[in-house]
């Protein structure tokens, strides 16, 4: 039986890139934390989010099925803890 290939961290990287861009209009970003528990990386990112004319910190927390690459879980204003 063939073992099914994992995302890299840097997978997991452009996954999130991709997706704060489309749902957010984000393009800057930290990874503060991350995380793979079994088949899903769980990660914290920190980004800067404009209100109005104010960029303000933000903090976010996603879940990414660790095989397909497919978000499970994204929290704005949130954050995994461990």
């Amino acid at each position: 039986m063939e073992a099914t290939e994992k995302l890299s961290f840097a997978d997991v990287k452009k996954r999130i890139g991709e997706h704060l861009k489309t749902a957010l209009d984000i393009e800057e970003f930290s990874i503060t934390f991350a995380k793979q528990v079994e088949d899903i990386w769980k990660v914290n990112v920190e980004f800067k989010d404009k209100v109005g004319t104010t960029e303000l910190p933000m903090t976010a927390f996603f879940s990414i099925d660790a095989t397909t690459g497919e978000v499970k879980e994204f929290g704005k204003g949130r954050y995994w803890r461990f």
